[in-house]
């Protein structure tokens, strides 16, 4: 990610609240991540549950969904719109938890009443006005049920800065049976999907964790017999889910990805911020967004999604040569070399051009104070042919990706994949990955439904899995 004083001086339109925000910067800061890794880890304090068990990703009737509606996204036309689409295409009798601004209620509530919804199937979690939370409302905690007596719990991390997202779990504690709790691990609901009997957590905050008990003031105390990383794991198994095996998803070295990247094209210099939601370990910074979970085919197989920036690229007759493709060609292996039945899709890394600024004004933002990074790269632009009146075009990069969608695999009601669409101007050429995505699950035996534009979303790096928390499924 890039150094959060000089990203907005280079893209001064940025969305705001994006969903990268205030997460940990692949760099040198964060270099104990890294040696973490490398270790890949007395028994923690009891954290009120008996036997946690995580509400999975895909199997069931979505019974209950919490959603956060912030009032900047109900006051911005792109982003009310698909939260409303999201409303409207849950089935009536899908019970509801809304975390929502105290001013932003009326509104709310007329699109509960426009899709059919009753009234009593919602329950409205309002917080001051001044509460500066974010509608990414899966990632502060993790949703379990304690397996003994079938509580629900909204599990948090040790740690959550973005925003005042931190503040959710237990408002909603206040308005519902849910119990809120705290784990002393490192995670975000993004980065974690429940299978049947497994679910995979993102590698970059396994990684985290272990840096976390390792270091001065860690909240637990490793027991000399264990290893950091079987205690780990046996703290996973205390906190977030007793039984199911935890997979953790990414690659075995560090990603290189520079924070920013000096190219010519012709007469065309450009400074690309192309390293926004990568990862150190992951090709995105949440396994959600190129990671699917389908379910077991008649072979009892494991089918999963993976993105591929290379079928997308071939399909749009387009180049993207910052999107790491090989990386996710490595976690497809290494997933199929487990147990699971992988299934390639596109997924889209482009850019959007923030701004045209000169080579001087570059150098005199990467010098006051100095930003290495940056400075390299206009040392790159100088040695490219670039001189201080050259005209350099900022393009910020993102990921459109359609892995973050909603599934529903029920016996009861079927099979549906709730899907976002791109396909709408001025990303008209997005209809044809619309459309092989609406085939290919129809293939898999989905009924698809389709909702509004996401691109708004995905310039902020997430979709609709990110705007929702399962709460409880049932078959």
């Amino acid at each position: 990610m890039h150094d959060p004083a000089i990203y907005p001086l280079l893209v001064p339109d940025a969305p705001l609240h994006r969903r990268t925000e205030r997460d940990r910067r692949p760099g040198p800061e964060i270099a104990s991540r890294a040696r973490a890794a490398a270790i890949l880890l007395g028994k923690a304090a009891a954290p009120g549950l008996q036997k946690p068990t995580l509400v999975s990703s895909f199997r069931d009737r979505i019974d209950t969904i919490l959603l956060a509606f912030p009032n900047y996204g109900i006051e911005q036309p792109a982003l009310a719109t698909a939260y409303e689409s999201l409303v409207r295409a849950l089935r009536v009798g899908t019970r509801f938890i809304v975390v929502h601004h105290k001013s932003g209620v009326r509104r709310v509530r007329k699109w509960f009443n426009a899709a059919g919804h009753p009234q009593s199937n919602v329950t409205y979690v309002p917080l001051p006005d001044y509460v500066s939370f974010t509608d990414w409302a899966e990632d502060a905690y993790v949703s379990l049920a304690d397996g003994s007596d079938g509580s629900a719990y909204l599990m948090e991390p040790w740690e959550f800065p973005r925003a005042g997202d931190a503040l959710i779990a237990e408002a909603v504690q206040e308005y519902t049976d849910i119990d809120a709790a705290q784990a002393p691990l490192i995670f975000q609901g993004g980065n974690c999907l429940v299978g049947d009997d497994f679910w995979l957590l993102g590698k970059d905050y396994f990684a985290d964790s272990l840096d976390l008990i390792a270091g001065d003031r860690a909240p637990v105390e490793k027991p000399d017999r264990k290893t950091p990383e079987a205690f780990l794991r046996s703290l996973f198994k205390d906190y977030v889910d007793a039984e199911r095996q935890l997979i953790v998803v990414g690659t075995r070295k560090e990603i290189p990805v520079r924070q920013y990247y000096a190219t010519r094209d012709g007469k065309q210099f450009f400074l690309d911020l192309a390293s926004g939601g990568a990862g150190l370990f992951q090709p995105i910074f949440h396994i959600d967004m190129f990671i699917t979970l389908v379910g077991r085919n008649p072979h009892g197989e494991f089918e999963v999604l993976v993105g591929s920036p290379g079928m997308a690229d071939e399909m749009l007759g387009t180049t993207s040569p910052f999107s790491l493709d090989d990386v996710y060609d490595s976690i497809a292996k290494d997933l199929s070399g487990q147990r699971f039945k992988v299934t390639r899709n596109p997924l889209v890394h482009r850019p959007t051009v923030a701004q045209t600024m000169t080579l001087g004004r570059l150098r005199e933002l990467a010098t006051n104070p100095t930003d290495e990074a940056l400075l390299d790269a206009v040392k790159e632009l100088e040695a490219l042919g670039g001189k201080d009146s050259t005209k350099v075009r900022v393009r910020d990069w993102h990921h459109v990706t359609w892995n973050n969608c909603l599934v529903e695999n029920s016996d009861s009601v079927g099979r549906h994949v709730y899907l976002p669409t791109f396909g709408h101007r001025p990303n008209s050429d997005l209809r044809k990955i619309d459309a092989s995505m609406t085939k290919l699950w129809s293939g898999l035996g989905f009924q698809v439904h389709s909702l509004a534009d996401f691109n708004e979303f995905a310039r902020r790096q997430g979709v609709v899995h990110c705007i929702k928390k399962y709460i409880r499924r049932s078959s």
